[in-house]
């Protein structure tokens, strides 16, 4: 069997590089051998989702101009409404901007090939904005806000996201963008809130390349003969595969009660998994 990892069209993405930073083996039956669970995540949880999801295509129509379709009838209206509100308030369109939503963005240059899915991009002239969604984020006490802040900036979604754009922002304006004209927003809708305003720069971004650069490495020299399950077993509580490896069925009212593992868990991660 070929080897996923050294394909030209395998894309590492945030979701991929941090599965294979929390468990190699998971990394391998998810992308390399493409296992599904059906029964993951539970459906309460994945009620959450889909009213995450759903905030995503109504955000996405309305930074196209075209009806959103949000009605009374729809699934989650009270919520969804006051998200879409929220959204309205902070985002009031302007003619001079031109709004990316839900875009794109792939680069292969050598050992890079990564992809990056902006909720949205602000090409403002010479400058961009990224702005990412967190639906499922709650009310917080000031140090937990600081927290929660602290680790959106060392995420890896911020690394792959910020360093794909800068690499690929001359594709995407016809001109190349300097780092310091680069900024990536983290934003919840209820209540709304900038959760973490993050300015790009040159150190950054040198960072950011040799932190990505050993983080491929490490995949694609990864000997997959050599795991070792204790290393990574804090883990398997929470993982779709905790049946194949250990025989125990996944603890779904844990899973409800870490806020912090909600967090994470955005919907792009479950449409890999079912």
């Amino acid at each position: 069997m070929n080897d996923l990892r050294f394909a030209e069209y395998f894309l590492f993405t945030q979701q991929s590089l941090a599965t294979f930073e929390k468990c190699p083996l998971k990394f391998k039956k998810r992308y390399l051998e493409n296992l599904k669970w059906e029964n993951f995540p539970s459906e309460e949880i994945k009620k959450r989702l889909e009213l995450g999801n759903n905030f995503h295509l109504l955000a996405y129509r309305y930074f196209l101009g075209i009806d959103t379709g949000l009605s009374e009838s729809t699934e989650g209206f009270n919520q969804l409404n006051r998200w879409m509100k929220s959204l309205e308030n902070k985002f009031k369109k302007e003619d001079n901007l031109k709004y990316l939503p839900e875009y794109k963005v792939r680069m292969t240059k050598g050992i890079f090939r990564l992809e990056a899915n902006f909720d949205l991009l602000i090409v403002d002239g010479d400058k961009l904005e990224i702005w990412d969604w967190k639906t499922q984020s709650k009310e917080s006490s000031q140090p937990q806000r600081k927290a929660k802040a602290e680790k959106y900036k060392r995420s890896l979604q911020t690394m792959v996201y910020l360093f794909v754009l800068k690499e690929q922002s001359e594709r995407i304006t016809g001109r190349e963008i300097k780092c310091e004209d680069i900024r990536m927003c983290y934003w919840q809708p209820d209540p709304p809130e900038v959760l973490m305003d993050i300015r790009y720069s040159d150190e950054l971004h040198d960072a950011y390349r040799e932190i990505l650069k050993d983080k491929i490495k490490g995949i694609l020299q990864y000997d997959f003969s050599s795991f070792d399950k204790a290393l990574y077993e804090k883990n398997c509580k929470y993982c779709e595969f905790n049946w194949f490896c250990n025989n125990q069925r996944i603890d779904f009212n844990e899973i409800e009660k870490d806020d912090d593992f909600l967090d994470e868990l955005e919907w792009e991660d479950i449409e890999e998994l079912t």
